[in-house]
């Protein structure tokens, strides 16, 4: 069974981050990559709404693995 990582992205500007849960890393990466050498947006749908993020505003995403509640990257959870 794969597990599910959660996508913090951080906007320019902003010390908020919109978080996403994604299945496979490489392919949230690529798509982002693709979309932002498009110059267009990420559309997030869940439970909650739906969210569309400006891909060249992206500055930084910090992964981290439910099951754990570790990070990736070296980053240090909050809480």
């Amino acid at each position: 069974m794969a597990k599910n990582l959660t996508a913090k992205i951080y906007m320019v500007g902003s010390t908020a981050g919109v978080e996403v849960e994604i299945k496979d890393k490489e392919k949230f990466l690529e798509e982002l990559k693709k979309l932002s050498s498009e110059n267009d947006f990420y559309i997030h749908s869940d439970d909650d709404g739906e969210i569309a993020i400006n891909t060249s505003l992206i500055q930084a995403i910090e992964f981290s693995d439910e099951s754990d509640g570790k990070s990736s990257a070296g980053l240090v959870p909050n809480g």
